[in-house]
């Protein structure tokens, strides 16, 4: 964990996830090409003009979903505490997540749950290391691609449209974990929106 331990002495404590760790993974992509033109399996004999138009067509999809990341709850103790450069962390009383039915993005957290240590002389919470998860995360991306035959032995010109995140899913970071802080439980980032580019693409 870039962060560090909490205290130095007690490693132990650290057990946990790893800070990427991505329990479930299913990533599933599917290419389909057409078969509609010249070389293919129907209209193989048409004439070039409607080649051209109905004749190359590729279509491609991928789906990505995912486990929401870990996120470690922490606080920023008082120079009084004495804690140095460690990265300590709350008391857990209870789930730290909200209920599913309170849960927004600026409520993501349990606060009740989630104490700061007040005794100097244990400044270490209780709260493991990564014990909360954000959103998961959703996204299909979508490809169309045109091929158009060039007179040219082996070339061929290809149009590509790209859309990332095609349904424009709304997909979060995680929540501030830092218990000490006024955006504590708050999500303030989301990943990239629909996105769309086109190229063209030439083969010789």
């Amino acid at each position: 964990n870039s962060s560090g331990p909490q205290n130095y002495y007690n490693l132990a404590a650290e057990k946990g996830v790893s800070a990427y760790d991505q329990t479930l993974t299913s990533v599933t992509s599917v290419v389909w090409d057409v078969p509609l033109g010249k070389g293919r399996r129907f209209g193989g004999s048409m004439p070039g003009i409607a080649d051209a138009v109905v004749g190359g067509w590729q279509f491609s999809f991928i789906n990505d979903m995912w486990s929401g990341q870990p996120i470690t709850l922490t606080y920023s103790p008082a120079s009084a505490f004495g804690v140095g450069s460690g990265n300590p962390r709350p008391n857990l009383i209870g789930n730290p997540l909200a209920p599913e039915g309170q849960r927004t993005i600026t409520n993501y957290f349990n606060a009740a749950n989630v104490v700061i240590p007040t005794d100097r002389s244990q400044p270490f919470g209780s709260a493991g290391r990564n014990v909360a998860r954000s959103h998961p995360f959703y996204q299909l991306d979508f490809g169309l691609h045109k091929n158009f035959r060039l007179p040219w032995e082996q070339s061929k010109l290809q149009l590509r449209g790209e859309f990332f995140n095609v349904l424009n899913k709304t997909n979060f970071f995680p929540a501030d974990g830092n218990r000490s802080s006024a955006s504590f439980g708050t999500i303030n980032r989301t990943f990239a929106p629909r996105q769309i580019q086109l190229a063209l693409k030439l083969t010789f």
